[in-house]
């Protein structure tokens, strides 16, 4: 997993270190789900560290989500931030091209 100024995130963003999942070892960490996360799949093909440090955050995956089943609680729609904060980081990041 992706590490910035000395923090463990997850390739989406999560700070896994404040986590209380990953902290107590309820989750594993990303790297254990490489093969079925989209997010993951997304930042490897770009050669990005995480989704925060993407040219194109947040992109329509953050927007919409993506379907993942698993084994302990069946099928999900995963999506790691609100709508509101996808709304208000989509805004920052028009203002600051509009400002140029």
């Amino acid at each position: 997993m992706p590490q910035v100024n000395g923090l463990l995130l997850s390739y989406c963003g999560i700070i896994c270190e404040y986590c209380p999942a990953y902290r107590n070892k309820l989750c594993p960490g990303c790297d254990a789900h490489a093969e079925n996360c989209e997010f993951i799949k997304c930042i490897q093909s770009k050669n990005t560290r995480n989704c925060l440090l993407c040219d194109e955050f947040p992109c329509k995956l953050h927007e919409d989500g993506f379907e993942w089943t698993t084994e302990e609680y069946g099928t999900l729609r995963w999506k790691v931030y609100s709508d509101i904060f996808v709304k208000i980081m989509k805004e920052m990041k028009s203002a600051s091209t509009s400002n140029m």
